[in-house]
């Protein structure tokens, strides 16, 4: 019982975080306007050259949109000294870690699957390429989140910790990159999307049941 409290209060206070400070969610919402906006300029209104470069454009956003939430995860608990009572609970830290990492991303999942059926008229993509584009970001952004969380954990309060990890995050969401731009892409052409869907799930719940324990180990690492 106590371990729920405690998890429910931490995903709480996560929530309660980005509900009065508007640019934790704001600036991923600008920052995926920005990218997404600026790339029919660069090449140009043909309707079949946006839709081609379009699913790519949008899901590579909204993945870099959401990276902007990452040091957000421990670097402000290290410099306010928080993380010393996150360290010290009695409750099992990867559930800590994770309540955190499901309010992060329930902020910012949402927000970007909502927004990318609107951003996806900049492209041309029929509705229901837009639809799953929005369902595939909405299992693209947590399975980031998870595995940001290793990243951010072992590089907590390091000088120039932001950008080490972005390094050590883009290659492993390569795979929910594939499957969740090749649904949409397989939608786009008529064809089932349900084996890239599978496999983003499985990768998903993959990051899920490693990426806390490995998340809570390396910050007991790193803060030792």
């Amino acid at each position: 019982m106590s371990l729920r409290i405690a998890a429910q209060a931490v995903f709480r206070r996560e929530i309660t975080l980005f509900a009065r400070r508007k640019s934790d969610w704001a600036n991923p919402l600008m920052f995926f306007l920005i990218v997404t906006s600026i790339f029919p300029f660069a090449v140009g209104s043909e309707s079949e050259r946006l839709r081609l470069i379009g699913i790519g454009v949008l899901f590579v956003g909204a993945l870099l949109a959401a990276m902007l939430a990452l040091p957000r995860l421990f670097d402000e608990d290290a410099k306010d000294g928080s993380l010393e009572h996150l360290l010290t609970s009695p409750e099992p830290l990867a559930v800590l870690i994770l309540a955190r990492v499901a309010a992060i991303s329930l902020a910012l999942a949402l927000p970007l699957a909502l927004a990318t059926p609107a951003f996806a008229l900049f492209y041309a993509l029929p509705s229901e390429v837009a639809g799953i584009l929005a369902l595939t970001v909405v299992l693209a952004v947590p399975t980031l989140i998870l595995i940001g969380a290793i990243a951010s954990a072992l590089l907590v309060a390091a000088r120039g910790g932001a950008i080490l990890t972005a390094v050590l995050v883009l290659p492993l969401t390569i795979p929910t990159l594939i499957f969740g731009a090749g649904a949409a892409l397989k939608v786009l052409s008529g064809e089932s999307p349900a084996a890239e869907l599978a496999l983003q799930v499985a990768y998903f719940l993959f990051a899920l049941a490693l990426c806390p324990l490995a998340a809570a180990a390396a910050l007991r690492i790193s803060t030792d």
